[in-house]
């Protein structure tokens, strides 16, 4: 539950104490003492501490000396060693004679949490595991996260601090030490997802030639992004600055013990746990004690490529006026897809012929009132031969004219399409739409467009009656295909793992809503966190709008893709083998949401709605 409304600004007077004036410390230590909160503070890191004191902050020798005078006492620790020191040591503030209340910020698993209140029981100290999400901004403005649990008394107790620090989120998890822990862990699994993977994703395009300014653009702009696109690789990757504000280490360890804590519990973490051995592999080799967004250094290497802004960045998306120049145009799609399509170029004011027969016989639609041209669609079945399709665009073609292709092919057969259809004498443009069905049939979502300038200038009337956004990713035959390989990929990627997540987290006792909660803030949030899980799985709707099988054919592109380009992708391989396993046991059909039913039966759990659940007993 979220903790009750208060007063804002209402500073607790007594003396309260800081220990551990790192990253995350140093600017919540800061932002406390702009409010005016007395504050004690200690570290072993002299500048840190100098920098507390200019904004008010009075430095202390010790951690014991703190708890000597200070009834509350925050700390926010790298690792679990150093709690155990500074909590148990002889200078420790278990040794102190005021503290009362310990509340420590740091991400320690919940087992780790359960043992330390159990320990400080002894010493009348009331601990409150209360791990934060935010970044090194965000710990400065008070505009953090918080996900706490413990006793009740002490959270009430220092609320208003909480509130001080987190003006996002205080979430109050209940008494059970250590499920805000769990929470915490599972936020920063999908953290760790969306850097890793972004990573293989950036590495296997430069690789295949597509420009990374571009790709950061189109995966931003539809459900394949994550805090580290959003955040991390438009600052700090591209330009090669690797300078976010978080060390590998810190992440190495948070994944390890999500991993740990998840499969203690009974659920399998294949995707979490691949993840888990690239960020120690890296820290392994020399990255422990650098910023977290140096992982793609220790990745490039395996392929020999270097993922770098390519001079100013200049956006790829295309204005999508339906009220410019048209020319007649062949449109290419899925056969399930023709009359929909066809429907919704009717309504915006095209004008529709729909082949019928081997002959090719163009039946026109009824034409509207205000008619921007003529589109001939032709459907094609996922057995249809390249060369059929060839022959029924001959049999359709009038004068001139593009074709636009909205299936999606391998690299190969794209290039080899594109020339089939030159020596027609027509132009080809591939565009292809990242989202659900439900948004293809509306008009919504997002279309990544390959293909010569001027042919793609031709049809942006006719893309914008079928997205609300068009991006061109370059010129070159295949490459519109490859970014929607890997697109498609990451998203596919972000569901398991999140799915992963919220099963982990049933299975602790945490409910959706909880999760996403704190998923959503920024750090874990992704399409599946915000909306996916929370709408489609807890409600047992599971109509996100794409099938497993779907998924898994995207993901064989992609890695097939990989392999040709001498790119390896450890995660998007491992992401592959879960789809293919829920595939073969019959569910090919079914919606890709669905993909949690699977990680819920194997963990013997449900991630449900509580009223919906209890609705049901």
């Amino acid at each position: 539950m979220t903790e009750p409304t208060a007063p804002a600004n209402h500073v607790i007077s007594e003396p309260i104490g800081f220990i551990g004036l790192g990253a995350m410390g140093a600017p919540m230590v800061r932002h406390l003492a702009t409010l005016g909160y007395s504050l004690l503070v200690y570290d072993t890191n002299a500048s840190a501490v100098a920098s507390a004191v200019e904004r008010g902050a009075q430095s202390m020798t010790s951690a014991k000396a703190i708890a000597d005078r200070a009834a509350i006492v925050l700390t926010c620790l790298p690792s679990l060693p150093a709690i155990k020191e500074v909590v148990f040591g002889e200078e420790g503030v278990s040794k102190g004679g005021a503290a009362r209340i310990l509340v420590d910020f740091s991400t320690t698993g919940a087992r780790f949490a359960q043992d330390l209140a159990a320990d400080l029981k002894s010493f009348e100290i009331d601990l409150l595991d209360s791990p934060i999400t935010g970044n090194v901004t965000t710990a400065g403005n008070g505009k953090l996260g918080i996900m706490c649990s413990g006793p009740e008394r002490a959270f009430e107790r220092v609320a208003p601090i909480m509130r001080d620090l987190a003006s996002l989120e205080v979430l109050y998890l209940g008494e059970e030490t250590g499920k805000a822990q769990t929470l915490k862990l599972l936020n920063n699994s999908l953290s760790a997802t969306g850097m890793a993977s972004a990573c293989e994703a950036f590495i296997l395009g430069v690789k295949g030639g597509l420009n990374p300014q571009r790709m950061l653009e189109i995966i931003n702009s539809g459900d394949a992004s994550s805090s580290a696109t959003r955040n991390k690789f438009g600052r700090s990757v591209l330009p090669r600055k690797f300078d976010f504000g978080a060390r590998m280490a810190i992440t190495a360890k948070d994944i390890s013990l999500t991993v740990e804590e998840a499969q203690n519990r009974g659920v399998p973490m294949w995707v979490a746990q691949t993840v888990q051995q690239v960020w120690k592999y890296a820290a392994m080799q020399g990255g422990a004690d650098r910023d977290g967004t140096s992982l793609i250094t220790y990745l490039e290497p395996w392929s020999g490529v270097e993922v770098a802004s390519r001079g100013e960045a200049i956006s790829c998306e295309r204005a999508v006026s339906v009220g410019a120049t048209f020319v007649p145009h062949i449109l290419i799609c899925d056969e399930s897809e023709a009359e929909p399509i066809s429907l919704r170029l009717r309504e915006q004011g095209f004008k529709v012929e729909i082949p019928h027969g081997e002959a090719g016989a163009a039946q026109p639609t009824t034409v509207p009132a205000r008619s921007f041209g003529t589109c001939v669609l032709i459907g094609v079945k996922e057995s249809d031969e390249q060369s059929l399709l060839v022959k029924r665009i001959r049999q359709a073609a009038g004068e001139g004219g593009v074709v636009i292709n909205t299936r999606t092919m391998s690299i190969a057969e794209s290039t080899r399409f594109h020339q089939q259809t030159r020596e027609l004498g027509l132009k080809c443009v591939d565009g292809l739409h990242t989202g659900p069905s439900h948004e293809r049939r509306s008009g919504q979502g997002v279309i990544i467009v390959g293909g010569a300038a001027a042919a793609i200038d031709a049809v942006v009337p006719l893309l914008a009656a079928l997205s609300r956004r068009v991006f061109v990713i370059s010129e070159r035959p295949g490459d519109a295909q490859l970014m929607h390989m890997i697109h498609a990929s990451l998203f596919a990627t972000l569901l398991v793992v999140t799915s992963e997540a919220f099963v982990a987290g049933a299975k602790a006792g945490l409910t959706p809503l909880q999760m996403r909660t704190i998923m959503g803030i920024e750090t874990g949030r992704n399409a599946a966190s915000a909306r996916i899980l929370p709408e489609q799985v807890a409600t047992r709707r599971f109509d996100y709008g794409l099938t497993l099988a779907q998924a898994r054919r995207h993901l064989t592109m992609a890695t097939d893709a990989a392999r040709q380009l001498g790119v390896t992708t450890w995660i998007f391989d491992k992401v592959l083998g879960v789809y293919g396993l829920v595939c073969s046991g019959g569910h090919s059909p079914e919606d890709v949401s669905s993909i949690a039913k699977q990680y819920e039966s194997w963990a013997q759990v449900k991630v449900e709605n509580v009223d919906r659940a209890q609705q049901a007993a």
